[in-house]
Protein backbone atom coordinates (compact mmCIF):
# COMPACT_ATOMS: atom_id res chain seq x y z
CA UNK A 1 0.00 0.00 0.00
CA UNK A 2 1.20 3.52 -0.76
CA UNK A 3 2.30 5.62 2.21
CA UNK A 4 -0.14 8.51 2.18
CA UNK A 5 2.30 10.65 4.16
CA UNK A 6 4.38 10.88 0.96
CA UNK A 7 1.52 12.39 -1.09
CA UNK A 8 1.62 16.07 -2.01
CA UNK A 9 -1.30 18.26 -1.01
CA UNK A 10 -2.58 18.28 -4.58
CA UNK A 11 -2.39 14.48 -4.80
CA UNK A 12 -4.31 14.07 -1.55
CA UNK A 13 -7.04 16.45 -2.67
CA UNK A 14 -7.33 14.81 -6.11
CA UNK A 15 -7.47 11.31 -4.67
CA UNK A 16 -10.05 12.37 -2.07
CA UNK A 17 -12.28 13.94 -4.72
CA UNK A 18 -11.98 10.99 -7.10
CA UNK A 19 -12.53 8.31 -4.50
CA UNK A 20 -15.28 9.69 -2.29
CA UNK A 21 -17.97 8.29 -4.60
CA UNK A 22 -16.27 4.90 -4.83
CA UNK A 23 -15.76 4.81 -1.07
CA UNK A 24 -19.46 5.54 -0.54
CA UNK A 25 -20.32 2.70 -2.91
CA UNK A 26 -18.07 0.29 -0.99
CA UNK A 27 -19.67 1.30 2.27
CA UNK A 28 -23.25 1.06 0.97
CA UNK A 29 -22.78 -2.31 -0.72
CA UNK A 30 -20.54 -3.74 1.97
CA UNK A 31 -18.20 -5.07 -0.70
CA UNK A 32 -14.48 -4.86 -0.31
CA UNK A 33 -13.10 -6.87 -3.23
CA UNK A 34 -9.73 -5.19 -2.77
CA UNK A 35 -9.11 -4.85 0.99
CA UNK A 36 -5.84 -2.90 0.67
CA UNK A 37 -7.49 -0.35 -1.64
CA UNK A 38 -10.47 -0.13 0.73
CA UNK A 39 -8.08 0.45 3.64
CA UNK A 40 -6.42 3.24 1.66
CA UNK A 41 -9.83 4.81 0.98
CA UNK A 42 -10.59 4.74 4.67
CA UNK A 43 -7.24 6.37 5.48
CA UNK A 44 -7.76 9.06 2.85
CA UNK A 45 -11.20 9.76 4.24
CA UNK A 46 -9.77 9.98 7.76
CA UNK A 47 -7.19 12.50 6.57
CA UNK A 48 -9.77 14.50 4.63
CA UNK A 49 -12.08 14.62 7.65
CA UNK A 50 -9.22 15.56 9.94
CA UNK A 51 -8.24 18.34 7.54
CA UNK A 52 -11.80 19.63 7.46
CA UNK A 53 -11.88 19.56 11.25
CA UNK A 54 -8.53 21.35 11.48
CA UNK A 55 -6.76 18.32 12.99
CA UNK A 56 -4.51 17.62 10.02
CA UNK A 57 -2.13 20.19 8.64
CA UNK A 58 -1.33 19.91 4.96
CA UNK A 59 1.59 22.29 5.55
CA UNK A 60 2.96 20.05 8.32
CA UNK A 61 2.53 16.97 6.11
CA UNK A 62 4.40 18.75 3.31
CA UNK A 63 7.28 19.68 5.65
CA UNK A 64 7.39 16.08 6.90
CA UNK A 65 7.57 14.75 3.34
CA UNK A 66 10.27 17.26 2.34
CA UNK A 67 12.30 16.45 5.45
CA UNK A 68 12.07 12.71 4.72
CA UNK A 69 13.30 13.26 1.16
CA UNK A 70 16.17 15.49 2.31
CA UNK A 71 17.17 13.15 5.15
CA UNK A 72 17.15 10.10 2.91
CA UNK A 73 19.26 11.88 0.28
CA UNK A 74 21.65 13.28 2.90
CA UNK A 75 22.07 10.33 5.28
CA UNK A 76 21.05 7.35 3.15
CA UNK A 77 19.76 4.01 4.35
CA UNK A 78 20.68 4.12 8.01
CA UNK A 79 18.55 2.90 10.90
CA UNK A 80 16.75 4.86 13.63
CA UNK A 81 19.49 4.74 16.30
CA UNK A 82 21.50 7.72 15.03
CA UNK A 83 18.51 10.10 14.95
CA UNK A 84 17.44 8.88 18.40
CA UNK A 85 20.88 9.54 19.89
CA UNK A 86 20.90 12.97 18.24
CA UNK A 87 17.44 13.57 19.74
CA UNK A 88 18.84 13.36 23.28
CA UNK A 89 21.29 16.17 22.45
CA UNK A 90 18.52 18.34 21.00
CA UNK A 91 16.29 17.67 24.03
CA UNK A 92 18.99 19.01 26.34
CA UNK A 93 19.34 22.11 24.13
CA UNK A 94 15.55 22.63 24.21
CA UNK A 95 15.60 22.24 28.00
CA UNK A 96 18.23 24.98 28.19
CA UNK A 97 16.19 27.27 25.91
CA UNK A 98 12.51 26.15 26.03
CA UNK A 99 11.40 29.14 23.98
CA UNK A 100 13.72 28.38 21.04
CA UNK A 101 11.34 26.92 18.46
CA UNK A 102 14.23 25.81 16.24
CA UNK A 103 15.18 23.28 18.94
CA UNK A 104 11.61 22.00 19.01
CA UNK A 105 11.71 21.72 15.21
CA UNK A 106 14.96 19.73 15.43
CA UNK A 107 13.37 17.33 17.92
CA UNK A 108 10.31 16.83 15.70
CA UNK A 109 12.47 16.20 12.62
CA UNK A 110 14.52 13.62 14.52
CA UNK A 111 11.40 11.88 15.86
CA UNK A 112 9.91 11.70 12.36
CA UNK A 113 13.21 10.49 10.93
CA UNK A 114 13.71 7.76 13.53
CA UNK A 115 10.08 6.65 13.19
CA UNK A 116 10.33 6.46 9.39
CA UNK A 117 13.66 4.64 9.49
CA UNK A 118 12.23 2.13 12.01
CA UNK A 119 9.23 1.50 9.75
CA UNK A 120 6.75 2.59 12.42
CA UNK A 121 3.46 4.11 11.26
CA UNK A 122 1.59 7.00 12.86
CA UNK A 123 -1.20 4.56 13.67
CA UNK A 124 1.23 2.30 15.57
CA UNK A 125 2.57 5.28 17.52
CA UNK A 126 -0.97 6.42 18.35
CA UNK A 127 -1.91 2.95 19.61
CA UNK A 128 1.27 2.76 21.70
CA UNK A 129 0.48 6.21 23.14
CA UNK A 130 -3.04 5.12 24.10
CA UNK A 131 -1.66 2.04 25.85
CA UNK A 132 1.16 3.94 27.57
CA UNK A 133 -1.19 6.66 28.81
CA UNK A 134 -3.36 4.00 30.43
CA UNK A 135 -0.26 2.57 32.17
CA UNK A 136 0.93 6.02 33.30
CA UNK A 137 -2.50 6.85 34.73
CA UNK A 138 -2.23 3.78 36.96
CA UNK A 139 1.22 4.70 38.29
CA UNK A 140 2.06 6.74 41.34
CA UNK A 141 3.98 9.96 40.68
CA UNK A 142 5.95 12.28 42.98
CA UNK A 143 4.96 15.88 43.55
CA UNK A 144 5.67 18.13 40.55
CA UNK A 145 8.92 20.09 40.71
CA UNK A 146 9.61 22.59 37.95
CA UNK A 147 12.78 21.93 36.01
CA UNK A 148 13.22 18.39 37.32
CA UNK A 149 12.24 15.12 35.66
CA UNK A 150 9.45 13.33 37.50
CA UNK A 151 9.86 9.56 37.31
CA UNK A 152 7.08 7.28 38.44
CA UNK A 153 7.47 5.76 41.88
CA UNK A 154 8.52 2.14 41.60
CA UNK A 155 7.52 -0.36 44.22
CA UNK A 156 10.49 -0.96 46.50
CA UNK A 157 11.43 -4.63 46.54
CA UNK A 158 13.18 -5.75 49.71
CA UNK A 159 15.63 -8.58 49.55
CA UNK A 160 15.64 -11.37 52.08
CA UNK A 161 19.01 -12.10 53.67
CA UNK A 162 20.24 -14.16 56.59
CA UNK A 163 23.09 -11.87 57.58
CA UNK A 164 23.63 -8.11 57.54
CA UNK A 165 25.87 -6.68 54.81
CA UNK A 166 27.37 -4.20 57.30
CA UNK A 167 27.71 -6.01 60.61
CA UNK A 168 28.25 -9.66 61.39
CA UNK A 169 24.96 -10.04 63.26
CA UNK A 170 22.06 -12.14 62.04
CA UNK A 171 18.79 -10.77 60.80
CA UNK A 172 17.78 -7.64 62.71
CA UNK A 173 21.31 -7.38 64.04
CA UNK A 174 22.64 -4.75 66.35
CA UNK A 175 24.25 -2.25 63.94
CA UNK A 176 21.03 -0.50 62.97
CA UNK A 177 22.26 0.11 59.42
CA UNK A 178 20.72 -3.08 58.11
CA UNK A 179 17.29 -2.14 59.46
CA UNK A 180 17.43 1.43 58.09
CA UNK A 181 18.77 0.39 54.68
CA UNK A 182 16.06 -2.20 54.25
CA UNK A 183 18.36 -5.20 54.08
CA UNK A 184 15.81 -7.21 56.03
CA UNK A 185 12.14 -7.74 55.60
Amino acid sequence: MTDIATFTNEQLIAVCRADVAEMSKFLKEGEFSNPSRAAMYFRITEIALAALMGEFSFARNQVRREHAEWSQATFGNVGPVGPLKHLSKEALEAAAEPGDLSEWADMQFLMWDAQRRAGITDEQITQAMIEKLAVNKQREWPEPKDGEPRLHIKEQLRKKVDRCDVCTEGARGGCGTCIFNGNFE
